[in-house]
């Protein structure tokens, strides 16, 4: 049935359709073509006058569409509507528009499905601005039942000298794309670059390389070359001296989203597990699930999806090839959920938690985020019983909470069971941001002026995408010994300098970026009021500062990095230490300083195998807009 239509955007008045000729069939059949082409015109005139809301004129597409499809066929061109809202109204650094324009759609219809209830909270699905009254599932908060009876809190202390000590190596963020090839275009138009393209999107008009691809690795869009994996474990094997094990936090595929399959994914996740286990053979090494290792990416379905969906595949894949590392006990857990638990030492327990199930990207979270597949429940219960025996607690991961990386009730939730548990959990192993980082824990979680009880480390990444020097970090523990702390004492950290390396690509080295973190920050030792401290020097004393800052990249000005030289950029940063889950309670201070400038990432947004062309990406010619 026809109706009225408001062009607000164009005239600010709406155009009736009489009663009388609102069910004529030459009306509906010649009109309502005219009233969409007057819809995408309107379009183009946004911001030229008083327009309506943008929840008002997504609201009149999604009708008109639904007018001129009906609305069984509605239902089947849900993407095709979401494309035309993302692009029609210029969303930006949106992560519903990144990935329906990519290959999420059977994913993205599944997702729909079950949580828009309207055609209008598409609406608020893809604008996150609650029209159509559809709650925003990236701010939801739930709760987890923490056990009471809570131990009084014990002060982290600087360890004493003189006992045996551990060395750990943190790997992290690996991304090795097996198809890197030195030579080809680094500044491409794709997500990816620096390796062989679809639609020779390498051949540029006068047939020149704007920027070609290093040797050894490029900055910028590109990842690890597998040559520079070897190289850098080789190195490690043969002069880093004993390391009693080794910790890889996740993300060991490219960036290269577009081409991820269970068949791809399992055979690297053999590859690089077997790689890394011939050049360590005697020692164990402990994974963590990435992102990356979720098929689309960051998409690991919970057991509530339908079985085609679920990552049972991976997990398997996973225990068989980290077989001799994982307890045997665990392997059922592995293979649910990809979590487990081993006692590696008489005191210590090692926890690799899969928190992809808490990344504010995996669409399954928006049916239902409620501690999906029982993660941190089982946390829990791990943390318990290492609490009632005495037992310390080292947690291996990937995403940590902080702002705009997990979703806040996941986040929130970790938080308060470390709170929880916080005299048995000593270290906290992440990656995925590929920086060096620090995270602060405080007994308040959203007051950074309570007691400082944990802080959580972010190793360096192995990639160059997008901003860093490949790195890696070693840690030396509190060792096996009655009454050990198995805190960390300190740690070194070592890096591959990409400007220099390429420019002499046969005799490479890595360098130590520096021997000690106490000594290069100023620190009597590795705890969190150490840490906390260390963020109210860099207030002011810019020269603690910008060492933080070049190590966070592994660069110096020489190396192409930008000085942050406002206080606007240092707050960002300082900010960002301090949030372990996303509230600006936590930087109150900083904002009486200034404004807080968040570091920026400069990632590409993720594409449909590299189709640019509209009518291919729709896909669907009946539901042709």
């Amino acid at each position: 049935m026809c109706f009225s239509l408001c062009l607000s955007v164009v005239t600010g008045n709406c155009l009736p359709i009489h009663p009388n000729i609102r069910n004529d069939p030459h009306y509906c059949k010649t009109t309502r073509p005219m009233l969409l082409g007057l819809l995408v015109l309107s379009l183009a005139f946004q911001g030229t006058v008083i327009a309506a809301t943008d929840c008002e004129e997504c609201k009149t597409i999604v009708d008109l569409l639904q007018f001129e499809w009906g609305e069984k066929k509605t239902e089947e061109c849900v993407m095709e509507i979401a494309v035309f809202i993302c692009e029609n109204f210029h969303i930006e650094d949106n992560d519903v528009c990144n990935f329906i324009i990519s290959d999420f759609s059977d994913e993205f219809m599944y997702v729909v499905s079950k949580v828009v209830l309207t055609p209008h909270q598409l609406c608020g699905f893809i604008m996150k601005n609650n029209c159509g009254d559809f709650v925003d599932p990236l701010a939801e908060i739930w709760n987890m039942t923490i056990p009471g009876n809570q131990p009084a809190y014990v002060p982290k202390n600087v360890v004493p000298t003189g006992n045996p000590t551990l060395r750990a190596l943190h790997l992290t963020d690996l991304h090795v794309d097996m198809f890197y090839t030195p030579g080809l275009e680094a500044q491409c138009e794709t997500p990816q670059c620096c390796r062989p393209q679809d639609m020779n999107v390498e051949i540029v008009e006068n047939g020149a390389v704007k920027q070609a691809a290093g040797p050894w690795g490029t900055v910028g869009s590109c990842d690890t070359p597998y040559w520079l994996l070897t190289n850098m474990l080789e190195h490690i094997a043969s002069s880093a001296g004993p390391i009693d094990y080794v910790m890889v936090s996740g993300d060991l595929v490219s960036h290269t989203v577009w081409a991820y399959t269970p068949e791809t994914h399992s055979f690297m996740v053999k590859n690089l597990s077997d790689t890394i286990r011939s050049y360590f053979p005697t020692t164990p090494v402990y994974f963590a699930v990435g992102n990356h290792e979720g098929v689309p990416v960051d998409n690991i379905a919970p057991h509530f999806t339908p079985k085609k969906y679920h990552m049972d595949w991976l997990y398997k894949t996973m225990s068989n090839a980290w077989q001799g590392w994982i307890p045997a006990d665990q392997e059922k857990t592995l293979e649910y959920n990809g979590c487990y638990m081993e006692k590696i030492y008489d005191g210590l327990r090692l926890i690799s938690l899969n928190n992809v199930y808490g990344d504010r990207i995996n669409f399954w979270l928006y049916i239902n985020q409620t501690d999906p597949d029982g993660t941190l429940q089982w946390l829990i219960n791990q943390l318990q019983d290492a609490e009632n025996v005495g037992d310390k607690v080292h947690i291996v991961a990937h995403i940590p909470g902080s702002d705009g990386e997990a979703l806040e009730g996941y986040a929130l939730n970790y938080y308060k069971i470390i709170n929880r548990f916080t005299n048995t959990v000593v270290g906290q192993f992440f990656g995925h941001t590929h920086s060096e980082k620090f995270y602060m824990m405080y007994e308040n979680p959203d007051d950074y002026k309570s007691t400082p009880n944990n802080v959580v480390y972010s190793a360096p990444s192995v990639t160059p995408y997008s901003d860093f020097f490949p790195a890696y970090r070693i840690y030396t523990i509190d060792g096996v010994y009655k009454g050990s702390t198995y805190q960390v004492i300190d740690y070194e950290e070592w890096f591959f300098n990409l400007t220099s390396n390429n420019a002499n690509p046969k005799n490479v080295v890595w360098e130590q970026l520096y021997k000690s973190a106490n000594a290069e920050y100023g620190l009597k030792g590795q705890t969190p009021d150490e840490y906390n401290q260390m963020i109210e020097r860099m207030k002011t004393d810019t020269t603690l500062f910008n060492k933080y800052y070049e190590n966070h990249y592994r660069r110096s000005q020489y190396d192409g990095l930008h000085p942050c030289d406002t206080q606007d950029c240092r707050n960002g940063y300082l900010c960002d230490a301090r949030q372990f889950h996303q509230t600006n309670k936590l930087c109150t201070d900083l904002e009486g300083q200034g404004k807080i400038q968040k570091p920026d990432a400069k990632k590409k947004k993720y594409s449909a195998r590299f189709v640019t062309e509209k009518s291919k990406r729709r896909g669907k010619e009946e539901c042709k807009i």
